[in-house]
């Protein structure tokens, strides 16, 4: 049945290796795609697996850096621009600085504004990472007080953006003002 290698003829010897090679290639070859494939996707991944490194040590830096910001420093930020408008809070504090001169606050309104995208692509404006709304409130007191109370808003922590200021002449000195301003917090 098996026959003597030495015994064959150079023609069966011949036929015997195309024969190894023709199943070896039969079977081999196409895996040799899968295992390309394979490569390619496993490049990919640590690809995707470097990036990821470099974002987390980024990350980690950040964290440090913000760490090394003092709780006074965080508390400043966070009234320069806070994350929600807060609206009894700015009232309050806005409050405080006009009782320095003796102004009472009335009349207080609020309206969020509106993050219009634009009315069509062409005139389609970048989404905002913040709110905005217009704050109003009344009082009446002398211009010097006037401009006391509104330098000293305009020395707060809280971005205040005057939108405008009405007033109306009273007796004795003393005015009656309306004041619209925005105000801005980021967006959760």
């Amino acid at each position: 049945m098996f026959h003597n290698y030495k015994n064959m003829s150079n023609t069966s010897k011949l036929a015997y290796v195309i024969l190894a090679i023709l199943i070896g290639y039969i079977f081999i070859y196409p895996k040799t795609g899968e295992v390309s494939l394979l490569m390619a996707e496993k490049q990919k991944y640590e690809s995707y697996l470097e990036t990821l490194g470099s974002i987390e040590s980024k990350k980690n830096e950040l964290l440090t850096e913000f760490n090394k910001i003092s709780v006074e420093d965080k508390k400043d930020i966070e009234t320069i621009l806070p994350n929600s408008l807060d609206f009894v809070k700015l009232m309050s504090q806005i409050d405080s600085v006009a009782a320095k001169y003796g102004i009472l606050i009335d009349k207080i309104t609020s309206k969020e504004t509106s993050l219009s995208v634009g009315d069509s692509i062409e005139n389609a404006q970048p989404q905002k990472i913040y709110n905005s709304a217009i704050i109003g409130f009344s009082f009446t007191a002398s211009y010097n007080d006037f401009n006391n109370f509104m330098n000293d808003l305009e020395k707060s922590l809280r971005i205040l953006d005057i939108k405008s200021i009405k007033l109306e002449v009273r007796e004795k000195g003393a005015y009656s003002y309306n004041v619209e301003f925005e105000t801005y917090w980021l967006k959760k």
